[in-house]
Parts: structure tokens; C-alpha cells; sequence
């Protein structure tokens, strides 16, 4: 999992709420960082910052899909996250746009425990739908 947040100490809340046996978080500061770590290694579930310096989460993401599209295989994007400040995270209109966009689902900047189970249950679904949509070997 990627986690692009541009405060250390989220970024270390977000690592200690969910890393585990089965979940390696790797961390980015800002965009062109994040953008670089996903040249390097596939990702389950991306956390983006909504306001990540360099390129924000956004445009990570839609970069990321364009490059994933112009590869010569057929790869599923990961899911996004988006962390959103909590003056604009009830802002429907923002999430709406968002949603539109891709984006899967919305946690606060000041990550709470719950993370947890909404990054475990998005790892699990995103999982069960590959698995779905990978053609049969003959």
C-alpha cells in the first residue's frame, strides 16, 4: 500500500493503524515521489492526500491510470483513498467530484482508528475483483 502524505506524522499514524502481516505501507512525502514509488512496485490501495505538494493526490492518480493504460498489459488501477481536511470533508459537492473521478473512498486527515477496517475491507474487495476478471488458463 501507498501512503503520499505530506505530514510525517500521518503518514506515521497511517503505518501504525495499518500495516501488518499481510499490509507493507511504503511512504511519500509528495507527488513526484509518490509518482516515482509507483514506477517501482505495484500497490494494492493508494492513500493520497488531497493536497499533496508537487502534484497533488489527484493528479497522482490520474497520472498513474494513464500509465497504467499504455503498458502492454492489461492492469487493474489500485483503489485511491483520498484524505481530506475535516473543514472540507463533509463538502458533498468535493466528494461528489471526487467520486466521479475514481476515488473510492475518503478519510479524515487526522486518521482514526476505523482506517483500519476500511483499508482491510477495500485490500479484500479490490483482491475478490482481480481474481474475478483474470482469464482462465487453457
Amino acid at each position: 500500500m501507498l501512503v503520499a502524505h505530506q505530514r510525517a506524522d500521518v503518514r506515521h499514524a497511517l503505518r501504525t493503524l495499518i500495516e501488518h502481516d499481510n499490509v507493507v505501507v511504503t511512504e511519500a512525502a509528495e507527488g513526484e515521489a509518490a509518482l516515482a514509488e509507483l514506477e517501482l512496485a505495484r500497490f494494492d490501495v493508494l492513500v493520497l492526500e488531497l493536497d499533496l505538494p508537487g502534484k497533488d493526490g489527484i493528479a497522482v492518480m490520474q497520472l498513474h491510470r494513464m500509465l497504467l493504460a499504455h503498458e502492454h498489459l492489461c492492469i487493474q488501477p489500485p483503489p485511491v483513498v483520498v484524505t481530506l481536511a475535516r473543514e472540507v470533508r463533509d463538502n458533498a459537492a468535493l466528494t461528489d467530484h471526487l467520486r466521479m473521478l475514481g476515488v473510492t473512498a475518503f478519510i479524515d486527515d487526522s486518521p482514526r482508528p476505523d482506517v483500519a477496517a476500511l483499508i482491510d475491507d477495500i485490500i479484500r474487495a479490490h483482491v475478490a475483483h482481480l481474481d474475478a476478471v483474470k482469464p482462465a488458463v487453457a
